[in-house]
């Protein structure tokens, strides 16, 4: 493992290990949080990536804001509200 790979961990375990112990709007609250944000950094990336982790965790549906476009399953940073029916995030116009 490389060097970044190692920080790139430590900062993903860091942000789970907080995700962890959030409630599922303040997961929610984080995600909005990211789409209305501009810049795209490297600790954004392992940010993203905890959270994305920790929804996957709890079996929160994210089918209706992922993008398959590009043959690769990528998360669509938009608003979403989470529907507790459906237990899933869904966008928000």
């Amino acid at each position: 493992m490389t060097k970044t790979n190692s920080y790139a961990q430590e900062r993903i375990g860091f942000y789970e290990a907080r995700f962890a112990s959030e409630t599922i709007q303040q997961l929610v609250q984080n995600f909005n949080d990211l789409a209305s944000s501009r810049g795209w950094t490297a600790e954004r990336s392992c940010y993203s990536s905890a959270l994305t982790r920790e929804m996957q965790r709890r079996d929160i549906g994210l089918t209706a804001i992922m993008n398959n476009d590009t043959g690769q399953q990528t998360i669509r940073y938009v608003c979403v509200a989470y529907d507790e029916d459906s237990h899933a995030l869904l966008p928000i116009a």
